[in-house]
This record gives structure tokens, sequence and C-alpha cells, in this order.
């Protein structure tokens, strides 16, 4: 008798607990015509297989995405002890970079391999697709929320000169 190992325990809680966050408020019609309504960006054409080509997409996008997400982990990681002079302004660096590091995981899990577990092929690509399509999404948007924060409070923070009292 085969035992599921403790890791694969844990990856299918997280993939039913992604799943049902993700697909919150969809319709079951939905979800089912979930690959009949993907566009593949900019060609126009979805191929012989759009769940196939949809996972290739997917993959190229969360890698180019992790790599951002990589080097703006590292630039404030370098960039900290220029800015950051009191605990106040390391925390807005630390914080900063745990943020990011949340995006780097859900990139991680946008990479991760496809475990077939018992059933239809199909069925499973297509959740393992919506977890993953609709993962990147939100991925997406947090690395662009967090650049634009980047970008914002690195020079607030350079600029800023906490006033010395009793000097």
């Amino acid at each position: 008798m085969h035992r599921d190992s403790i890791i694969d325990k844990v990856r299918r809680a997280m993939d039913r607990l992604l799943y049902r966050t993700m697909t919150r408020g969809w319709s079951r019609e939905h979800v089912e015509n979930y690959t009949a309504h993907l566009a593949v960006d900019g060609d126009g054409s979805l191929g012989p297989n759009p769940i196939s080509r949809s996972f290739q997409i997917l993959d190229a996008k969360a890698g180019g995405l992790l790599t951002h997400t990589s080097m703006m982990i590292a630039a404030l990681g370098i960039s900290a002890p220029v800015v950051a002079d009191n605990h106040f302004e390391q925390g807005v660096i630390v914080i900063e970079i745990m943020l990011y590091l949340l995006v780097a995981l859900g990139c991680l899990r946008c990479l991760s391999m496809f475990h077939r577990d018992a059933g239809p092929l199909h069925e499973l690509a297509l959740t393992e697709l919506i977890i993953r399509r609709e993962l990147f999404k939100w991925c997406n948007f947090g690395a662009i929320m967090l650049t634009m924060l980047v970008f914002i409070s690195l020079p607030l923070l350079y600029l800023y000169v906490p006033d010395k009292v009793g000097l």
C-alpha cells in the first residue's frame, strides 16, 4: 500500500486552497469553459492545444517575473546601507524585501512541476492551469505595485533626515 508523503499532502492542500481562492465566485460554467476563453498573448490563435501552449507561456512569463523579483530583492539589499539610517528606514526596506519574497514564492509555484494525481488528465490540467494563471496575475500585479513603491520610497528614504533633537 502506497502512502502519500507529507510533502505531497501539503502540496495538495496548498493547491486546493489556491484553487478555491482563485476561483471564488466563478460559476461552474466559467471553470469548465476556461480554456475556450484563453487568448494567447498577441498571436490570436489558440493552436492545437491551448492548455499546453498556456503552460509554456506561463512558464516563460513566471520565469521573467522571478528574474525581476530577484533583482529587486538584490537591489534593495544593496541599497539598504545607503538609504536606511535608522530602524524605521531599515524596517521599510525589510518589509519591501519580504513582500517581494511573497511574489517570488508565487512565481516559483507557477513554475512548479505538474503532478499528475488520480483522475482525468484534462480536468487535472485545467485545475492546475487556473491556479497558475490566476496566481501569476496576482504576482504580476504585486510586482508592479511593489516596484512603484520602491521607486517612490528609495528617494524618500535617502532624502529623509530625522530632526536631531538636542544637538
